[in-house]
């Protein structure tokens, strides 16, 4: 299949040779070239040759037929060039600029996912006291301690109380539930 190709050689300061070729292969687009210039060799001469993409030569033909500029009914084979969509305005996005402050009202807040039981975490200084979370001296704690004092083991109690046996050990340890 014969491909078409766009040859341009330049000599210094002048255009030597600029035109197509079609042909099989680049070598004999460059073979041509020679021939053209009456050269044998193409040395010192500054030449490209560039195979035009028959996909391509399509799109500029169905770009002139869709401009009106020569009457004729495109093929259902062409697809029309499009225009590129604008890219969207860059911004900055600066972590020091200033933003505006969006308020929320307590009924769009979201409410906060209840921490689960035996899992350590800090309170908020604006929040009132955690459930299912206790801290020394709560109720059920107390209740974690004497079931403990009755069956001594930390699985069993850990399991009555929905709570991971690390949690009871590291807490009988720290509270010293065995002295």
């Amino acid at each position: 299949m014969n491909k078409l190709y766009w040859i341009v050689c330049d000599d210094k300061d002048h255009n030597v040779f600029e035109g197509r070729y079609q042909g099989r292969t680049r070598g004999e687009a460059l073979k041509f070239l020679k021939q053209s210039v009456g050269r044998k060799s193409l040395n010192g001469l500054v030449f490209t040759i560039t195979e035009i993409p028959v996909p391509l030569i399509r799109e500029i033909v169905a770009e002139i037929l869709a401009s009106g500029c020569v009457p004729a009914t495109p093929s259902p084979n062409i697809v029309p060039l499009r225009q590129p969509d604008p890219a969207p305005p860059a911004g900055r996005f600066d972590a020091f600029a200033d933003t505006p402050e969006t308020t929320v009202t307590p009924a769009e807040a979201e409410p906060a996912p209840a921490p689960s039981p035996g899992k350590k975490s800090k309170p908020k200084p604006d929040a009132g006291p955690k459930v299912g979370n206790p801290g020394h001296g709560d109720d059920l704690w107390s209740q974690i301690r004497a079931y403990w004092n009755e069956c001594r083991s930390i699985k069993q109690t850990a399991e009555k109380f929905g709570l991971s046996p690390n949690s009871v050990k590291t807490r009988a340890r720290r509270e010293g539930w065995n002295k």
